[in-house]
């Protein structure tokens, strides 16, 4: 009988501990990408990505384009708005789309190294795909967003992921990396579109 609470506590420890390692899911956070050539750091612009629940809004801002992509996870479309100069165009398309290429393999190229990156310890995963394309990735997993692809390649990465390099079959690789995450709440209106001032486009 004296042994029954020493085990209870055992227990208690035990799950306490293993709350305390569960990765963080957070509802709402905003996060800011550069964007540069890896090969030689010159850059190309910026992305940034706002997560409200299950709404997502990708921003991706050159000299040459300012692009929004928003989708719910909920839904089968998205919207895309695209200003290109003076030109503005509003389409609509299936989310995802059809006819993705399919994850080849997975795996750690760096299993003992880590990263920081933003304040977060990261780890690496090497994604390939079918259509040759290679996603070298830096996650946390103290961390995740309730809506975690925002790169649909990032769908069984386990943690937020703050940087990307993007290897295609020709071209030179192009690296995404954090540059900024705010936790603060983010305003409904940030998912609006003025339809008004945009062309619609199949």
């Amino acid at each position: 009988m004296q042994r029954t609470p020493l085990f209870l506590l055992a227990c208690l420890f035990f799950s306490l501990n293993t709350i305390q390692a569960q990765t963080k899911i957070v509802g709402e956070c905003a996060l800011e990408f550069s964007i540069t050539k890896s090969n030689n750091t010159d850059t190309i612009g910026t992305k940034i990505v706002f997560v409200k629940g299950d709404q997502c809004k990708t921003i991706l801002q050159t000299a040459q384009l300012y692009q929004s992509l928003y989708f719910n996870i909920q839904q089968t479309t998205a919207s895309i708005t695209k200003d290109i100069g003076t030109s503005h165009f509003l389409q609509v398309v299936n989310y995802p789309p059809q006819n993705q290429p399919n994850l080849i393999s997975m795996k750690e190229t760096m299993p003992d190294s880590t990263m920081t990156i933003v304040g977060y310890n990261c780890k690496n995963v090497e994604l390939k795909w079918s259509d040759g394309i290679i996603y070298q990735i830096w996650y946390t997993t103290d961390i995740a967003a309730t809506v975690s692809t925002y790169e649909l390649a990032f769908k069984e990465v386990p943690g937020l992921v703050l940087a990307y390099t993007i290897i295609p079959l020709t071209g030179s690789p192009i690296l995404y990396k954090a540059v900024k995450i705010d936790l603060s709440p983010i305003a409904l209106s940030q998912f609006n579109i003025n339809t008004a001032l945009y062309q619609s486009i199949d």
